[in-house]
């Protein structure tokens, strides 16, 4: 099931990030101000080691959600492939289906490749758009299968209707792996954690540039452009 971070619009998501950062710093300055230290005071080596370990939270937390990320393409693409391969296997295989099925079988399956190519054209937070769609094919599934017993029924050899019936079970198959890997997202709790920490690194590059006396660096601002 769609977390419901996944819901909300990514660029609001990065709105509300970049004001939280900036924030984030200008507090930790503002704080950071009542508490200005001098270049030998020991406690600035503990804000420069607390910074340093916050910035290396953040990239392992990036890597963490790249990785991730790319791992969960990856399975993406593999399962639009292998639903691509079992649609064209059952196509090719439904040639040999008696003449009574043959033709209505053929026209179902190509209304089944119009209706999955036009779902996977919208995104999955777009479900008033979606859900009809996968409402479709799931019907055209049903109908198909109905035919696939009917054709079973009229010609039961091996090398017609079973071989139809076993690529129409791995094209049913295929939609559910394929469903249920595009409904598997990065864990919530892991992108909060990351905005958070992003947060709180922000605030406290504002908080040791105060506690130097001096406003946040070009780097500091560079830094947020990147996040």
């Amino acid at each position: 099931m769609t977390s419901a971070l996944y819901e909300v619009n990514g660029s609001l998501i990065a709105l509300v990030l970049f004001c939280s950062i900036l924030l984030a710093i200008e507090g930790g300055y503002r704080l950071g101000r009542k508490k200005q230290v001098s270049a030998s005071d020991p406690i600035k080596s503990q804000f420069s080691a607390i910074q340093g370990s916050l910035l290396g939270l953040v990239s392992l937390l990036l890597g963490f959600s790249f990785s991730l990320a790319v791992n969960h393409y990856d399975h993406r693409s593999k399962a639009m492939v292998e639903e691509v391969n079992a649609i064209g296997t059952t196509y090719l295989r439904a040639h040999s289906l008696p003449p009574t099925v043959k033709e209505e079988t053929l026209d179902l399956l190509r209304k089944y490749v119009d209706v999955r190519v036009q779902a996977s054209q919208i995104t999955l937070a777009d479900k008033v758009s979606r859900e009809p769609l996968l409402r479709e094919a799931s019907q055209i599934r049903t109908k198909l299968w109905s035919l696939a017993m009917q054709s079973a029924r009229d010609d039961d050899r091996v090398t017609t209707s079973g071989l139809y019936i076993q690529a129409l079970g791995g094209l049913i198959d295929s939609y559910a792996a394929r469903d249920e890997v595009l409904n598997r997202h990065i864990p919530e709790i892991v992108i909060i954690s990351l905005l958070l920490t992003f947060i709180l690194a922000c605030g406290v590059l504002g908080y040791t540039s105060g506690a130097a006396g001096h406003r946040p660096t070009t780097p500091v601002f560079l830094f947020v452009a990147i996040i």
